[in-house]
């Protein structure tokens, strides 16, 4: 039998599917921080006030994104093992910068909640 001599793609494209698990992981962790927000907020408090439907914003909000990044990073999968068998260099840059502003959408929102239960405590 004769061996087939790999060439350095074989490690490119090993990484490239840990990143998309890295991404999938991201995805989860986004979701479940909606999920964990609406589930505090609803263990420990009832009724129809205003920061009821901004935690279900929330959750719904973590819900899409999560989706989204895992729709993303899918997408970047692909166009990057694309480019490895090609020999051309990928970039994430948009992915990336689309995620950072995820999160930091996400947090704003987390921050604004906070402020109205403090709001409605005092």
């Amino acid at each position: 039998m004769g061996e087939k001599k790999a060439d350095g793609r074989v490690q490119q494209l090993l990484a490239n599917e840990r990143t998309f698990l890295a991404w999938i992981r991201t995805s989860i962790a986004i979701i479940g921080i909606g999920f964990l927000a609406a589930s505090l907020h609803f263990t420990r408090s009832v009724g129809e006030r205003a920061d009821d439907k901004i935690i279900v914003f929330i959750s719904f909000t973590s819900l899409l994104f999560g989706l989204l990044t895992m729709a993303g990073g899918a997408v970047q999968f692909f166009r990057t093992r694309k480019k490895i068998m090609s020999f051309e260099v990928p970039s994430s840059t948009w992915i990336v910068l689309f995620l950072i502003v995820i999160v930091l959408m996400i947090i704003a929102l987390i921050i604004v909640y906070f402020v109205i239960q403090i709001n409605w405590l005092s």
